[in-house]
């Protein structure tokens, strides 16, 4: 009974280690929306229409080999996290993680994610800003 309880604590330890993503805000912050209204774009160039940046969102490190589900999770949770920025669209990449010297020992590859919210500039109003 103790061999899988250690394993079942040390899994759930892991998921709450990577629920959060975090987010710092590089623009004003508007009214929260409807995540399904944000697009999701992954790079600029698939934007149609002037924007400026809001928020960045940045996601933890996970395995490049076991992490596909973790990934498709955090690109969901980035989507919600510019929603509640009042952003328009999130483009999303996904990139790999530089593994570094590793001394001679194996180390897994490893991906992260970074988002960045925007707002369209067609879209802005001074009266939609929300302040603190």
């Amino acid at each position: 009974m103790r061999k899988l309880l250690l394993p079942a604590a040390l899994a759930a330890l892991c998921a709450c280690a990577t629920a959060k993503l975090d987010e710092i805000q590089v623009g004003p912050w508007f009214s929260p929306r409807d995540w399904r209204e944000v697009e999701v774009f992954t790079s600029r160039e698939e934007t149609r229409k002037p924007w400026g940046g809001i928020g960045i969102i940045h996601g933890p490190r996970v395995s490049s080999a076991s992490g596909q589900r973790e990934m498709e999770r955090m690109k969901a949770q980035a989507r919600r996290q510019a929603a509640a920025m009042g952003a328009d669209a999130v483009i999303i990449s996904v990139d790999q993680a530089d593994s570094g010297p590793a001394m001679g020992q194996y180390t897994e590859p490893e991906m992260y994610l970074s988002a960045l919210a925007i707002k369209y500039v067609v879209n802005v109003s001074t009266a939609d800003i929300v302040r603190d």
